[in-house]
């Protein structure tokens, strides 16, 4: 089944265009049919929060259960770090997260559209939601279950942008992917030999120079991965790369090439794996690290229909930084 990612930089341009807003810029966005305040003074604590925020998210440990990254990191336990899941129910679409303490749910029953193009893409999804002290985004893209089966994928990127001048500490920033059907970790552990998957990946950069001047702005790509299943005695391992990158306005990113290491598959959540990130771009070299997880059982002995997860790699060279945080979808392609 066909992963359709057509509208990924529209959806991630409205959400970079709300950013945007929200430091003082154009406006602020609309919620519930009503234009929401202004925020305070934004533009300065805002510009110096969103790369070093971004690069955070580009650089943490993926979590499992659905596949979670983000600025909010484990400290001694993985109680305090994000877990955002998905539902599906009844036509409607909501984002969860669960993370002890700083519970938050933005979804089509308590959140208005994202202002910009998402409708561009026929399954995008963009959300904004007002809470205290600021407000939530959410882009995502989506294959809708068929038929009332389970056989969803989704995969985006939310975002809280402070209204209250506390965007240096409040701001936060994450990607997030996950599905309905999760491929059974039983019928990994028989699998052999190879399959490769295809499909897109989409995001958000941000970027600060050394005159302070920042930038943040959508990105679109093609993603491949390679999984070798059963090799070594294991379960096997994971490995790809994001090519094709276009930012905004359909603009390409010559040379830029987001390698994604060798990830073991694991013993649970579907063989969900963690590997690192690198890229070479301008002559200076970004890392970070991602994961994902298998999803479609289908015809018994076969290799998962599809893969999601996300992804980040960053930078910082004295006053300079930059960092870029996606997520992906990708089918198994016919050998």
């Amino acid at each position: 089944m066909n992963v359709r990612f057509l509208g990924s930089v529209f959806a991630a341009a409205a959400l970079a265009a709300a950013l945007s807003d929200c430091s003082g810029g154009g406006g602020a966005p609309t919620v519930n049919g009503a234009r929401t305040p202004p925020p305070l003074e934004l533009d300065r604590v805002v510009g110096m929060s969103r790369p070093a925020t971004a690069a955070i998210a580009a650089r943490s440990e993926p979590r499992a259960g659905s596949v979670t990254q983000s600025s909010n990191t484990a400290s001694g336990s993985d109680t305090t770090a994000d877990r955002v899941e998905v539902e599906f129910a009844a036509g409607t679409y909501t984002i969860r997260n669960t993370r002890q303490g700083a519970t938050w749910e933005v979804g089509t029953a308590n959140a208005a559209d994202l202002p910009g193009d998402v409708a561009a893409g026929a399954d995008a999804v963009g959300l904004v939601a007002p809470e205290e002290g600021g407000y939530r985004f959410v882009v995502a893209q989506t294959r809708s279950p068929t038929d009332g089966n389970t056989d969803w994928l989704t995969a985006g990127i939310w975002a809280f942008v402070p209204t209250d001048g506390n965007a240096l500490t409040r701001y936060e920033f994450g990607a997030f992917a996950d599905g309905g059907d999760l491929f059974e970790q039983d019928d990994l552990q028989a699998l052999t030999g190879t399959a490769r998957y295809g499909g897109r990946a989409f995001g958000v950069y941000y970027s600060i120079s050394s005159d302070g001047e920042s930038d943040a702005g959508p990105f679109g790509g093609a993603i491949s991965l390679t999984a070798e299943f059963g090799t070594g005695g294991e379960l096997g391992t994971v490995s790809g790369r994001v090519t094709d990158i276009v930012i905004e306005r359909g603009e390409s990113v010559p040379g830029a090439e987001l390698a994604l290491g060798d990830a073991d598959i694991g013993s649970a959540n579907g063989g969900f794996f963690t590997g690192a990130t690198s890229m070479t771009l301008g002559g200076r070299a970004y890392e970070g690290r991602w994961g994902g997880q298998f999803y479609d059982d289908g015809d018994d002995g076969a290799p998962p229909g599809s893969v999601a997860g996300t992804f980040g790699a960053s930078i910082t060279e004295g006053d300079q930084a930059g960092a870029l945080v996606g997520a992906y979808a990708a089918d198994r392609q016919t050998q």
